[in-house]
């Protein structure tokens, strides 16, 4: 046997076991990610306007143009100015859809991933900006995260529960009911 007691190789396979555990968790915490980067990816959309505000486009994951809405002000221009304005607030809410798709990615997939980065380098050398430009629009553009939903089964060990406080507000007290009211209702039973 290679081991020197029945105790070593106990000892062992209670290491191997915290282990496969510790493995299992990870795996558990890495599916929550990807299910809850599914779920924010399905919901992406980006609204950009033009400088004017003549012309908005929304944008999905994936570089889907859902919509564009064009004023009456824009109306009033040139069919170029108008077909120019178009195509750049499109290209706009385009790049920060994919700004905020890689973020995302980048997010549940954390360190092992660059993809934020090398969306930010491509579009900086596209646009002719820099990735440092890019970073900041993206911190404006990026939406507050809804809440997430609570896991039943989570390891809640190392959460910090004190940044997700919704805002609290004083309860409302309710209105006094007196007997001699038409529609009141003693809750004692007294008639």
């Amino acid at each position: 046997m290679p081991y020197g007691s029945h105790g070593d190789l106990i000892d062992h396979l209670q290491r191997k076991l915290g282990e496969v555990e510790q493995r299992k968790r990870a795996g558990a915490q890495r599916m929550a990610a990807l299910s809850q980067m599914k779920d924010q990816l399905s919901a992406l959309s980006v609204t950009v306007s033009s400088p004017d505000r003549s012309v908005t486009v929304v944008a999905g994951a994936g570089g889907g143009v859902q919509s564009v809405r064009v004023s009456q002000d824009a109306l009033d221009g040139s069919a170029i100015q108008l077909s120019s304005t178009i195509t750049s607030t499109i290209h706009e809410a385009v790049a920060a859809a994919a700004r905020q798709q890689a973020a995302i990615v980048q997010e549940a997939l954390g360190g092992q991933s660059t993809v934020l980065e090398s969306v930010l380098q491509t579009q900086a050398e596209a646009f002719g900006t820099t990735v440092a430009d890019l970073k900041a629009k993206l911190a404006d553009e990026r939406p507050v995260a809804p809440p997430r939903p609570i896991d039943q089964g989570a390891d809640f060990a190392e959460e910090d529960f004190l940044d997700e406080r919704p805002e609290e507000r004083p309860a409302q007290p309710a209105p006094r009911r007196e007997a001699g009211d038409e529609d009141y209702i003693d809750p004692f039973g007294a008639a």
